[in-house]
């Protein structure tokens, strides 16, 4: 019986060259602007062209926080999809494939097909690129993708490039279609009916990061390009100049974060934005940002590491790094984002922060939300309250290091007059010249570690999913809070007596909401995409906790179903 579904995923896959990765966006664009909720998530190979490619579209009328257990429906392009996703046909699900192909599936009991000659009616339309767009009508008749939507972000796509391109998409797409009302229809599965658009709008991660740079008035972006992270890049050199600010694309990190440093040493908010490898090299130049208490965002998308690792793929591995990363003793704040909004917001706020404690600021994201896209509320410039760095006033003798009740100094742009000074990597007093005394640099180390503790206390609370006791806490960050969001759901429906405690602020730690947290629980488990438990190491360290990790590291997020399992296993211990 074909109904409704509130909540369905449509993944697509094949070969990275055959438009994957645009049908995928072509759907959630088409669902988004017919009112619905969308969640995205792909997968794809480090090389240009070529090798597989996975894109999965959640589709929903009621919020979502994240990208699901598996698929509904599946498209295959090729053999080497079916291969790699066969294991995920369970019965019940609906399987759409190219016929004749490179492969013939051998389904189990129970799986819906849908042969649907892809490739063959490109090819009699001259065109075998179209071969995504065939696909892509099948799947609207098929699923109730609502075709007035679909077919208008494809005139959106391929109108600016010509009346001829446009026109054979839609044929491709026509025929795709029609071939498909030949098919008798025996799954359940349909995507809602369009209804009212809300103010929403459709963006990535990494999008939704330049987004927030923009809205918190960012002055200056210097980058250099680095998988996952470049697409931040190229959202705000495309809007920056529309504010009076400047882009810059370095010849290498260290010469990104260089510039960054000097352009917030010349009185402007800066930032860059970059992966765990590019955040190893600007290492020594966050120290110097600690050291002369030079205000400093660096946004850093994680991605499969150590080394070149895993480019395009997910992890939640540079905590350590993050948090340590550096010689001496560097004081910094590290936040994490959760998802798209958080992208948005949590720029903005980052951006403040380091303006108003004149230390680094590390924004932590990952290479799953940088792709993801995902429906969020139009965000309104005014909603956002901005904060600029501590001025001095130009009275009295001008000391870039003066001892402050509050411990953060007033900051003078170069060329004001009577505020000469020293900014400089060595040790100093308060008047900026060098200074390397035993008192001294212990004076200095207590200012530029104890101006930032207030921020435990002032940062927001971190989010408690939960009421009273529970037998088992979970502690999450980064994206991986919307897959234990739902998952706890799941749990309490079933009778479990379960929490979570989700923190943006990773450092410093906000030890005492935490502790609250674990006394209210029996145990308390930390899910993280990396191999050692990062966030359960530090919080070992600095707490009483005793947590027990939960990690994966093959280059995928969790899914909600791995910490339902997990937590029933450890339920019946």
């Amino acid at each position: 019986m074909e109904v409704t579904q509130r909540d369905l995923i449509i993944r697509v896959a094949g070969e990275g060259g055959e438009g994957i990765i645009s049908t995928g966006d072509f759907i959630a664009a088409a669902c988004a602007r017919a009112g619905l909720e969308i969640y995205t998530f792909k997968t794809f190979p480090a090389e240009i062209k070529g090798g597989y490619a996975m894109y999965q579209t959640r589709i929903s009328d009621q919020h979502i926080y994240n990208q699901g257990d598996t698929f509904d429906v599946f498209c295959a392009f090729n053999g080497e999809a079916y291969e790699l996703n066969r294991h995920l046909l369970t019965p019940g699900t609906a399987f759409v494939y190219d016929s004749p192909g490179d492969f013939e599936p051998d389904l189990p009991e129970g799986v819906i097909a849908y042969p649907v000659p892809m490739s063959e009616i490109a090819k009699k339309l001259g065109e075998k690129r179209a071969k995504n767009m065939v696909a892509l009508g099948a799947l609207s008749q098929l699923f109730n993708i609502n075709e007035t939507t679909l077919k208008r972000v494809l005139s959106d796509k391929f109108g600016r490039k010509g009346e001829a391109l446009l026109a054979k998409n839609l044929q491709a797409f026509d025929l795709g279609k029609e071939h498909a009302t030949t098919l008798e229809k025996s799954d359940r599965w349909r995507v809602a009916d369009a209804r009212e658009a809300k103010d929403v709008i459709i963006i990535s991660g990494n999008e939704a990061v330049g987004l927030g740079a923009i809205l918190g008035k960012l002055d200056f972006f210097s980058a250099y390009p680095i998988t996952p992270a470049t697409e931040v890049a190229k959202y705000v050199a495309k809007q920056i100049p529309k504010i009076g600010g400047t882009l810059i694309q370095a010849e290498d990190e260290i010469a990104s974060i260089s510039q960054v440093l000097g352009a917030s040493y010349a009185g402007k908010k800066a930032m860059t934005a970059t992966s765990g490898p590019g955040l190893a090299l600007m290492s020594e130049m966050l120290g110097m940002s600690a050291m002369s208490e030079t205000p400093v965002l660096v946004v850093d998308v994680q991605r499969g590491g150590p080394s070149t690792g895993l480019p395009t793929k997910h992890e939640q591995s540079d905590l350590f790094l993050a948090i340590h990363g550096g010689h001496g003793d560097a004081p910094r704040i590290v936040l994490a984002v959760e998802n798209v909004k958080d992208c948005i917001e949590m720029t903005v706020e980052s951006l403040n922060l380091a303006e108003q404690y004149q230390t680094p600021v590390i924004l932590l994201s990952d290479g799953s939300l940088a792709f993801s896209t995902q429906t969020v509320p139009a965000p309104k410039a005014d909603e956002f309250t901005l904060v600029n760095r501590k001025r001095w006033d130009g009275s009295g003798e001008y000391k870039r290091y003066e001892l402050t009740p509050d411990l953060i100094s007033p900051m003078a742009d170069p060329g004001t007059e009577g505020a000469m000074h020293i900014a400089t990597g060595l040790e100093h007093g308060e008047t900026g010249a060098p200074r390397y005394t035993a008192d001294n640099h212990e004076t200095m180390h207590r200012k530029r570690f104890n101006k930032i503790k207030p921020i435990v206390d002032n940062y927001r609370v971190a989010e408690v999913d939960g009421e009273g006791n529970a037998d088992i806490g979970v502690i999450a960050w980064g994206s991986t809070i919307g897959v234990v969001r739902e998952a706890l759901t799941r749990l309490r429906a079933k009778g479990f007596k379960v929490k979570g405690l989700y923190p943006k602020l990773l450092w410093p730690l906000q030890v005492a909401q935490i502790e609250a947290f674990a006394a209210s629980c029996q145990r308390v488990i930390v899910p993280e995409v990396n191999y050692q438990g990062q966030l359960s190491h530090f919080l070992r360290a600095e707490t009483n906790l005793k947590p027990i990790p939960y990690t994966i590291c093959g280059g995928l997020p969790f899914t909600p179903a791995m910490i339902v399992h997990k937590i029933e296993e450890m339920s019946h211990e």
